[in-house]
């Protein structure tokens, strides 16, 4: 039987009276697709396992090997790569430079390798005719396969990918959904954070909810979204009808959709 590939074992953060991860415990197995959602939270996990964030306690494991006091960097070159949530390319640089700059600071590739493996990103998110184009002049959509090209150009088994759906049309959401389904395929584990709960159960096999720095639920994704403990966490937003094929998002209360 294969070892997990990502373990968080008991990790506890804080900022301040802020619980961001609370006595948490995870484990992800190679080729899984993991989809999570909740009101917060949710970023500052993906920091926590991507070397972003250090925990206050706990230990984080990728590969069987243990992670906790390694930087983003480090991490980075063992196989996690990861989005955020607006993505800043560097402005000044064409679409294939940015994505090559990804494979050879955050990949350790060099030459012949990191080109390679930055035309492979490229083709992979559907970016190889915007290649020389300046990144300042992309749209949204385009930005958004960008930020998931850099990623991919650094080789990971494990892709963090944190609300690329956000901000777009149900057609931009879709060919994002089609993106997230090849990559899945050719063998690298995702982990998904998202409001856009159609585009989620589309492609994930497993949901978690996220909240108060706890899990309130982690299964099928239909079955988490009916159970009344992550139904509550929404304040009675019918989460369920994303899967009916109503409201692609869930919003909070006051209607903001972002988190710290």
């Amino acid at each position: 039987m294969a070892s997990p590939l990502l373990q968080l074992e008991h990790v506890t953060k804080r900022f301040g009276r802020v619980v961001i991860a609370e006595d948490l415990s995870l484990t992800v197995e190679p080729g899984e697709t993991v989809g999570i959602v909740g009101p917060n939270g949710k970023t500052s996990l993906f920091g926590l396992i991507s070397g972003d964030l250090a925990p206050g306690a706990g230990e984080i494991r990728f590969a069987g090997r243990t992670v906790t006091k390694l930087d983003a960097a480090a991490r980075c070159r063992l196989g996690i790569g990861r989005t955020y949530q607006v993505p800043r390319p560097f402005a000044d640089m064409t679409v294939f430079e940015n994505v090559l700059v990804a494979a050879q600071q955050g990949g350790g590739l060099r030459r012949r390798a990191s080109y390679a493996a930055a035309v492979e990103a490229l083709d992979r998110t559907g970016m190889s005719e915007e290649a020389n184009v300046p990144a300042e002049r992309l749209g949204l959509l385009q930005r958004k396969r960008l930020e998931m090209a850099r990623a991919l150009a650094t080789g990971p088994t494990l892709l963090l990918l944190d609300e690329v759906a956000g901000g777009l049309t149900d057609p931009e959401v879709a060919q994002l959904v089609e993106i997230v389904r090849g990559v899945n395929a050719e063998g690298t584990t995702v982990i998904w954070i998202e409001h856009v709960v159609r585009a989620l159960t589309a492609v994930v096999s497993r949901l978690m909810c996220l909240a108060g720095g706890a899990f309130v639920g982690d299964g099928a994704p239909a079955a988490v979204l009916a159970e009344p403990a992550v139904r509550e966490v929404f304040l009675g937003t019918e989460v369920t009808a994303a899967l009916a094929g109503g409201s692609l998002e869930i919003s909070s209360p006051d209607g903001e959709r972002g988190e710290p």
